[in-house]
C-alpha cells in the first residue's frame, strides 16, 4: 500500500516530475505557435530566453518555499485572519485553472487520437476513458503519480531524441537563415507566448510541501528546466530545418508531421508516428493525472474536507463537459491560449501574494521585539 501521508519527494524525483509535466502538449504545438508569431526561424532564440526566464521563476518559488517548509503556499497564506480569505480566492483561481487545463488536455488528446489512430471511435468514448483512467491514477495519491512519471519518463525522452536524431539527415539549416532578419524586438515580444509551453511549474506551489527542508534546492529543478529547454530547442531547430517555417504554419501538429519523415534503418520501422503518438499519449496522461490530482487536493484542503470518490468523480464529470465546449480545432487553440494566460497570471499572483505574506509576517514578528527594546 502506498504511503500517502508520510511520503517525501526526493529532489531528483521532483525534477523528473516537473520535466514530465512540461513535455506534453506544448512540444507538439510550439513550432507552429512560434512560426505564426515570428514568421522567421528565430523561435529557438525565444526558447532560450524563455528557458532562462522560467529558471528565474523556479528560483523565486523555491526561495519562497524555504520560508514555510512542509506547508503549501495556500496553507502558509491562510494562517492569518485576512490571509484565510486570500488563500480561498487563490485556491478558487487555481482550481478553475486546473479543471479547465485538464479539460483542454483531454480534448487535444482526443483530437490527436481521432486524427492519427482511431478515426472511427467516437471522441466521447476516447475522452471518457482517458478521464476515468486519470481519475483512477489520482486515487494513488502523490507518491503513485510521481512514481508513474519516473516509470514513463525514460520512454518519452528516448522517443523524442529518436525523432531528433533520425531527422538530422533531412535537415536543411538554410531554413533557419538569416538570423534576426526583423531584429531582436519580435523575439523578445514572443517570450511570453513561449513561456506558455513551460506551464506546469505551478505544481511546485503545492508539491514542494512534500520535500524535506534540506532538499529544497534550486539546482535539481533548474537542471530539469534546462533539459526541457534543450528538448524544445532541438525540436524547433529540426522541425524548421526539415519542414520549413512556412510549411510548419500549415500543419496542425508539426512534430507529428516531423515523425512521418523518420525512417529507421532502411524501413525497419516504416511508420514512426504511431509509436510517437502512443508515447505522447502516455506523456499527456501523466500530465493530466498531475493536474487532476492538484484540482482534487485544492478542493479537499481548502473547501470540502471530504474523503471518498465523490470529489474526483465530480471533477471528472465537469472536465468532460468543458472539454466539449469548443466546437472546432481553432476554438480548442483559443481555449488553450486562455488557459495559458490564466496559468501565467496565477503563478505571478501567487508569487506576489507569497512574498508579501512573508514580508508582513516578518514585520509582525519584529514589531514586538522593537517595542520591548524601546521599553527598556
Amino acid at each position: 500500500m502506498l504511503n500517502k501521508d508520510n511520503y517525501q519527494i526526493p529532489p531528483v524525483e521532483m525534477a523528473v516530475t516537473v520535466v514530465s509535466m512540461l513535455l506534453a502538449i506544448g512540444i507538439l504545438t510550439l513550432p507552429r505557435t512560434l512560426a505564426d508569431t515570428l514568421e522567421t526561424g528565430d523561435g529557438w532564440l525565444s526558447v532560450l530566453l524563455s528557458g532562462a526566464t522560467v529558471m528565474g521563476i523556479v528560483f523565486l518559488i523555491v526561495r519562497l518555499q524555504k520560508f514555510f517548509p512542509g506547508q503549501s503556499l495556500l496553507q502558509f497564506i491562510g494562517e492569518s485572519g485576512v490571509g484565510k480569505w486570500i488563500a480561498k480566492i487563490l485556491a478558487l483561481l487555481f482550481f478553475l485553472y486546473f479543471i479547465i487545463l485538464l479539460a483542454f488536455e483531454a480534448r487535444v488528446l482526443t483530437i490527436i487520437v481521432r486524427m492519427y489512430l482511431l478515426d472511427r471511435t467516437p471522441p466521447e468514448i476516447t475522452l471518457g476513458i482517458i478521464l476515468l483512467t486519470s481519475a483512477y491514477a489520482v486515487s494513488k495519491g502523490v507518491q503513485g503519480i510521481v512514481h508513474l512519471n519516473i516509470m514513463f519518463a525514460p520512454f518519452i525522452i528516448i522517443v523524442y531524441f529518436t525523432l531528433i536524431v533520425f531527422n538530422v539527415g533531412n535537415m536543411d539549416v538554410t531554413e533557419l537563415l538569416p538570423v534576426l532578419p526583423l531584429g531582436i524586438m519580435p523575439v523578445l515580444a514572443s517570450v511570453p507566448e513561449t513561456i506558455h509551453s513551460y506551464l506546469g511549474i505551478e505544481l511546485l506551489f503545492f508539491w514542494l510541501a512534500y520535500m524535506k527542508a534540506t532538499d529544497l534546492k534550486v539546482l535539481p529543478l533548474n537542471i530539469g528546466i534546462m533539459f526541457v529547454t534543450l528538448v524544445y530547442f532541438l525540436i524547433l531547430i529540426v522541425t524548421y530545418s526539415v519542414l520549413s517555417v512556412d510549411g510548419v504554419k500549415s500543419i496542425v501538429f508539426p512534430v507529428v508531421g516531423l515523425a512521418k519523415e523518420v525512417e529507421i534503418v532502411e524501413g525497419l520501422i516504416e511508420r514512426f508516428e504511431p509509436l510517437m503518438i502512443v508515447i505522447w499519449i502516455i506523456a499527456i496522461f501523466t500530465t493530466m493525472a498531475i493536474v487532476h490530482l492538484l484540482a482534487v487536493q485544492t478542493i479537499k484542503k481548502e473547501f470540502v474536507k471530504k474523503k471518498g470518490i465523490i470529489i474526483p468523480a465530480t471533477i471528472t464529470l465537469i472536465a468532460y463537459y468543458i472539454a466539449f465546449a469548443p466546437n472546432s480545432i481553432e476554438e480548442v487553440y483559443m481555449l488553450g491560449g486562455y488557459v495559458s494566460n490564466a496559468g501565467l497570471t496565477v503563478i505571478c499572483l501567487s508569487l506576489l501574494v507569497g512574498y508579501l505574506s512573508v514580508w508582513l509576517k516578518k514585520k509582525k514578528q519584529s514589531s514586538p521585539q522593537q517595542s520591548k527594546g524601546l521599553a527598556k
